[in-house]
């Protein structure tokens, strides 16, 4: 294990000491930022809350807060052990990467991983930017989305080694934190370069862990952002309550409300809420008194007392009507109607026995009588009723012609109802009818009495319980006596009893009259205006009432606010940006802008001078800006000057200047670092990089062919060793794993291997007769073998001197080119020619035969070649 007892104390160690003086919330900040490079918009919102609940603001949830401790610092800033990558395997969920596969990494020098677009390479980076120490993460490694469903995140099996003693295997799985030896291997690609160099126009430098701070900071902004947002929605909900005239009356209740703060007592507001009896009263007869207006106010005394005087007239005449001796003196006339109905159906019975219809007589009959009669007046005006005189005589009812028996019984008909005991019967019920009618008009039902019951309501609650119960016993007996009259039935019981409150009632009434004529009496000036002060403000209480659980929620409203505000200054950057500069003055020392400048010198390599040099600039928000500025031109605007590659030479040297400052030399890996960039960068970058792993084991992934050779023939030149790795993707997968260069890359001998190999495979088509299939591949194998010729002409017979791409010749081989021969030159001219003439690149005429080469003559052909080369370089050794 990494032995950290020479640890010393670094940016993020500083960091942790200076952190324990923060807010909970913001060590927590810490750790997410040193954990995972920046903080998410979820982060955010989980601070947010976090910050809001320590100023007790109400949360649905708040995320437990792992504040920073020494075992979230990265580890490359505690130790000078050196951490070694061997391989990559079992990567489960990463892309489409073949999970069987194992890239392997050379323990020293230089290891080369090529592969081209979609072949898996950026798979593998990925996960090493991601287990590694990056500036910039990268988003979640997705799976291979068009064929398996991931189980869970991205993982891989990495080997390393600490100090060259080999380790367990680590199983890296993605989003949990890395071994801790995997955090002192450094990773750069175009998204770290961003990191490094900040924008065009303000480019900034800041070293690993400086960046820390500024992340906080603007975290801190963010959370800021949210809080002020939630404080501006509350500022703005105004109570419509603060915009009543009694809230800017000078009463205890307005001047409450004009005072109201955060801290304000919820039980004083209750206390001020709360009228007892006595002050109702008192506000009611506050109000009776001080009416803007004596004399109305007495009007009104004396109007009311004259409704209470018409409900005791009212009552009155009710009570008489439906007293007991009245009731009973009712019953008396129905008993009457009931005899003289009798006598009246008899003598009907008399006269009426031998004709058709019976009850002859009973009142429905007599109804249609006395009907026929009205209609005989208006149809036959100049007869009288009945109208049975002539031949032509026509009935009122069925209005037909009247025979003689109609006639005679129609007479009869109406002498009945004229005789003596028809007529008594019809008198008595007429009397009983207008004496039911006389009660029903007793008006206790009118809306007027309901009006004159508020009053009384509203002066004596006594008097107005008597008088309701009274009004109640005279509807029941109403009602009793309609019932009755309706049925015919009157052997009823008279129901309640009877208070004669009409008496009450005129006492009230000259109470009333009292109380007005008192009231025209007030003139005091000065205690009128002691009594309305009392009354506005007992009127204010009795508002206010209604409004205490607004003016409540106002006041949680005002707490709420001011604990956003505490809350908003404790996201404030100002300490933190303090600490920034002081953390850039400590440690971005003469050594760091010494190694930028000696690394901007490095990456010159004869193109054109990068007069550039590394200065601090303003900070905020937790910044301590070093921005790269033109030497002698301060103020020019860098951005219109540096160009893509500069760009990326400065990012680089930021990268390597950081590395330079610190005491381990663990593993460097880049990922596509000349992505887009001339040859000029190309070398430039190829050159440093084969540098650098003369100190510390460097991996570079790319799929850039010139770049690749770029860094081969650099570490040729050097003699640092180098190890090629190369990926690519079948059908069903990438990140397949194979040593070696792709064909375009490879020297002559190595190519003469792989089609000796390609040619013996070819066999089994030729022996089965699969000849089209055998003919494609020998005539593929001969071109290829065409282009094997040409690079033998020149990396064997010119020795290399004179190299396609490549910027220079190289004169100290030039001596090996006297061992050529004609033989040589006549030797490979034939093999290249049999290679034209058997190659598909031109159309061949279907007429004429065509001898296609066997296996044997491919392999006699190679060997040729192999002859060739080895002849040479047996000479050309002989005189190095």
């Amino acid at each position: 294990m990494i032995d950290n007892s020479t640890a010393k104390n670094g940016i993020h160690d500083d960091i942790l000491t200076w952190s324990k003086e923060l807010p909970l919330w913001q060590r927590d900040a810490l750790r997410r930022i040193v954990e995972n490079g920046k903080l998410s918009d979820d982060d955010l919102d989980e601070l947010t809350n976090a910050c809001r609940d320590a100023h007790r603001l109400v949360n649905e949830e708040t995320t437990e807060l792992q504040p920073i401790t020494a075992d979230h610092l990265p580890g490359g800033h505690r130790g000078n052990s050196r951490v070694t990558l061997r391989s990559i395997s079992e990567a489960k969920y990463v892309n489409a990467i073949d999970h069987k596969q194992t890239l392997p990494f050379a323990d020293t020098g230089l290891t080369i991983v090529f592969g081209y677009n979609g072949s898996g390479k950026s798979g593998y980076g990925r996960v090493l930017r991601r287990a590694c120490r990056a500036r910039s993460k990268g988003d979640a490694i997705l799976p291979n989305v068009l064929k398996e469903s991931s189980d869970g995140p991205a993982r891989a099996k990495i080997t390393f080694s600490v100090d060259g003693i080999e380790q367990p295997p680590e199983t890296w799985v993605d989003g949990q934190a890395s071994a801790d030896p995997l955090t002192y291997i450094s990773f750069f690609d175009s998204a770290c370069a961003s990191a490094h160099v900040r924008g065009r126009n303000d480019i900034a430098f800041t070293p690993h862990g400086l960046d820390v701070l500024p992340s906080l900071g603007s975290g801190c902004k963010g959370i800021q952002s949210r809080l002020e947002s939630e404080k501006k929605i509350l500022e703005a909900e105004t109570p419509k309550f603060l915009d009543s005239e009694i809230s800017r009356g000078s009463t205890k209740v307005g001047l409450t409300l004009r005072g109201l703060e955060a801290n304000t007592a919820v039980e004083d507001l209750d206390a001020l809420a709360s009228l007892t009896d006595a002050e109702r009263r008192r506000m009611d007869n506050l109000s009776a008194q001080l009416a803007s207006d004596p004399k109305k106010l007495a009007k009104e005394l004396r109007t009311r007392a004259g409704r209470i005087k018409t409900l005791g007239s009212t009552l009155k005449a009710a009570e008489s009507a439906l007293s007991e001796e009245a009731i009973s003196s009712i019953k008396g006339l129905s008993s009457d109607l009931e005899t003289k109905a009798k006598a009246a159906r008899i003598a009907a019975k008399e006269n009426f026995a031998d004709d058709p219809l019976t009850h002859i007589g009973e009142p429905v009959w007599r109804q249609l009588w006395e009907a026929a009669r009205k209609y005989s007046v208006e149809a036959l005006p100049d007869k009288q009723f009945p109208a049975t005189e002539g031949d032509n005589a026509i009935c009122v009812l069925c209005q037909q012609p009247i025979g003689a028996d109609a006639k005679d019984r129609m007479a009869r008909f109406e002498q009945y109802v004229r005789n003596d005991s028809a007529q008594q019967a019809s008198s008595a019920k007429e009397r009983l009818d207008e004496c039911v009618t006389s009660i029903k008009e007793l008006g206790l039902r009118d809306k007027g009495l309901r009006e004159q019951l508020k009053d009384v309501e509203s002066t004596d609650s006594m008097v107005n319980a008597s008088v309701r119960q009274t009004l109640a016993t005279l509807l029941r007996r109403m009602r009793v006596i309609k019932q009755a009259h309706e049925s015919g039935k009157w052997k009823l019981q008279v129901p309640g009893s009877l208070d004669q409150v009409s008496e009450k009632l005129s006492e009230l009434e000259a109470k009333i009259r009292s109380q007005a004529d008192a009231v025209e009496r007030t003139a005091d000036t000065e205690e009128r205006q002691r009594l309305e002060a009392e009354l506005d403000d007992l009127k204010a209480r009795e508002w206010f009432e209604t409004i205490v659980d607004d003016v409540k929620h106002h006041v949680q409203r005002l707490s709420q606010v001011a604990r956003l505000k505490k809350a908003i200054n404790e996201t404030r950057t100002n300490r933190i940006t303090s600490k920034s500069k002081e953390l850039a003055k400590t440690y971005v020392t003469d050594q760091l802008r010494g190694a930028f400048a000696n690394e901007i010198k490095k990456m010159q390599q004869g193109v054109r001078r990068l007069n550039v040099e590394l200065v601090a600039t303003a900070g905020e928000y937790g910044s301590a800006y070093y921005r790269v500025q033109l030497v002698g031109a301060s103020k020019a605007d860098i951005g219109a000057v540096v160009s893509e590659g500069e760009h990326r030479c400065i990012a680089l040297a930021g990268f390597l200047s950081e590395l330079a400052t610190e005491p381990c030399k663990s593993t460097v890996v880049f990922d596509d670092p000349v992505t887009s960039l001339d040859h000029h960068w190309r070398g430039c970058f190829a050159q440093r990089l084969v540098e650098e792993a003369a100190d510390r084991q460097v991996i570079v992934f790319t799929h850039d062919i010139a770049f690749l050779h770029e860094l081969y023939s650099g570490a040729k030149r050097y003699g640092t060793p180098i190890e090629l790795q190369r990926v690519k993707s079948d059908r069903d997968y990438c990140g397949v794993v194979d040593d070696g260069l792709p064909w375009i890359a490879q020297k002559t001998l190595p190519r003469i291997d792989e089609l000796e190999k390609r040619t013996r495979a070819s066999r089994s088509d030729f022996d089965t007769h699969n000849d089209d299939e055998y003919e494609r591949e020998i005539c593929a194998i001969y071109g290829e073998l065409r282009a094997t010729v040409e690079r033998t002409v020149e990396e064997k017979l010119f020795a290399g001197i004179v190299t396609r791409h490549q910027e220079y010749i190289s004169l100290k081989d030039l001596k090996k080119v006297t061992v050529i021969t004609t033989d040589h030159c006549d030797r490979l001219q034939m093999l290249f020619q049999r290679c034209c003439d058997i190659t598909s690149a031109h159309d061949r005429s279907s007429l004429r035969g065509f001898g296609v080469p066997t296996p044997d003559d491919a392999l006699d052909d190679l060997r040729e070649l192999r002859s060739i080369v080895d002849d040479l370089k047996d000479k050309q050794k002989a005189i190095s």
